[in-house]
């Protein structure tokens, strides 16, 4: 890929296409993120195949969100100061035991040898928290991977929306995957899951470089302290003014961090610097999370489907919006050479139209065109808001920054797939509706929020000079 014209100067292409431990990252993304999208295309179809209540759904989804909002911040620090391979190989670990947990309990209730109640508990636990508190380590530990290569702007946004293009290519594959299975035996995805993310772990293994390699090795874990559990101080001093981090400037702090014995500070999400992003990305975030939790209920019921066919169709509905969110992320964003602004203001705009589309969609194809709408939507709104809330932000924050950045989705997932679930039940729009809400009011936040920041940042500056 060439470089792309930023304000006047060429930025080199993306290092994720020749860094070696970053092609090893995506690699691990891939596998880990086919086999969690491979349980959320067939989780729906297969509450219904096990006779569990569709809440279940929601509940298991929900508990693995609350894992990764709770945890990203926690991973995206300590990939700075325990190591980043180290981080991996634990979450991998923890995400393969989950895996197993999981299919052992579907097997088991498939055969008869548990009842609903066990097997409600077990399904909810390994694929709520357990599964989820392992795969939060993933985004933040390859945000951070990101920012210690992409000094500018222009060079971030490209690194970002690689990062995430590979990410959406996982829902891809996983939606391909679910399909072909599915079509086989509707349990074949949830036996598969741990296979891929063994796969991953085989790559962590045997092509991360050490930890040390890159920055300072640890000879063992940091203990934790009391800041753990409250906000950083120096959050708050450097929250009026933000500090351009270079690639030396980065590479230096992580150094620092895993020599010195200090985490990198917490960043908090009040914080004037990002507070504006977070607002403004939030309502598409939330939505995503109604549409893929209710798109197999949606297949069966607006197509009149089974659920055994009903779990290729709803893979097929994903892969769609996975395709969207691709295409854009992978070939599109890193083209346009737009500022994180524009993408976030563009991609809402455009997720308001195709989520009201979604809505009143008739048919199976309708539904198929919106949903390819709001990846489209997602891929330009979220490296917007990735390349905006980090370059906000100093060089040593960046650990911290990526944890926010990963949990700002996550956290929309504790109460979307819940309250989807259950409002789908009482009234199959009422979800849409509440969505549509959200992505309104996140649509004029972009538009207001970040003009209004924009502004303050210039009176700021102007004061200073």
């Amino acid at each position: 890929m060439r470089g792309a014209s930023v304000v006047g100067c060429t930025v080199p292409s993306s290092p994720l296409l020749t860094n070696p431990t970053l092609r090893a990252l995506v690699a691990i993304a891939l596998f880990t993120y086919t086999a969690q999208n491979m349980l959320n295309v067939s989780i729906a179809p297969l509450s219904r195949a096990l006779d569990l209540p569709e809440w279940i759904v929601g509940a298991a989804v929900s508990l693995a969100a609350a894992a990764v909002t709770v945890l990203s911040q926690f991973w995206g620090r300590r990939s700075i100061a325990w190591g980043r391979r180290r981080v991996i190989l634990l979450a991998l670990i923890l995400a393969l035991t989950a895996g197993t947990l999981f299919s052992a309990a579907v097997w088991a209730r498939a055969a008869g040898y548990i009842g609903a109640f066990a097997a409600a508990g077990a399904i909810m636990a390994a694929r709520g928290p357990f599964f989820g508190a392992a795969v939060a380590a993933i985004p933040p530990t390859g945000q951070a991977l990101v920012a210690e290569v992409t000094p500018d702007e222009g060079s971030r946004v490209r690194g970002t929306s690689a990062f995430s293009g590979a990410i959406n290519l996982s829902v891809m594959v996983g939606s391909l995957m679910s399909s072909a299975l599915g079509a086989w035996w509707i349990f074949g995805p949830v036996h598969a899951t741990p296979i891929f993310v063994l796969i991953a772990l085989a790559i962590a293994l045997i092509w991360l470089p050490r930890d040390g390699a890159s920055t300072g090795p640890r000879r063992r874990l940091p203990r934790l302290t009391g800041e753990d559990a409250e906000p950083e101080q120096a959050a708050t001093a450097s929250s009026t003014e933000p500090t351009e981090p270079t690639a030396t400037t980065v590479a230096d702090n992580a150094s620092a961090g895993t020599t010195d014995g200090d985490l990198p500070p917490r960043v908090r999400w009040t914080d004037r610097r990002i507070a504006p992003w977070i607002a403004s990305v939030f309502g598409i975030y939330f939505a995503n999370g109604v549409v893929q939790i209710t798109m197999g209920f949606l297949v069966q019921d607006r197509g009149g489907l089974d659920p055994a066919p009903a779990v290729s169709v709803t893979a097929l509905m994903l892969l769609a919006n996975a395709a969207g969110a691709m295409l854009m992320q992978l070939i599109v964003v890193p083209r346009l050479g737009w500022s994180p602004r524009t993408l976030l203001r563009t991609g809402m705009t455009l997720a308001l139209v195709a989520l009201a589309c979604l809505t009143i969609a008739p048919s199976l194809w309708a539904l198929a065109a919106s949903t390819f709408a709001m990846g489209v939507a997602s891929g330009m709104a979220s490296p917007g808001y990735s390349a905006g809330a980090s370059l906000a932000v100093s060089a040593r924050e960046q650990g911290g920054i990526a944890g926010v950045i990963n949990a700002t989705g996550a956290i929309t997932w504790i109460v979307a797939p819940v309250s989807a679930t259950a409002l789908y039940g009482w009234m199959p729009l009422s979800p849409f509706a509440l969505a549509l809400s959200l992505v309104a009011l996140s649509c004029a936040c972009a538009w207001w929020l970040l003009r209004r920041a924009d502004l303050e940042a210039r009176a700021r500056d102007e004061e200073h000079d």
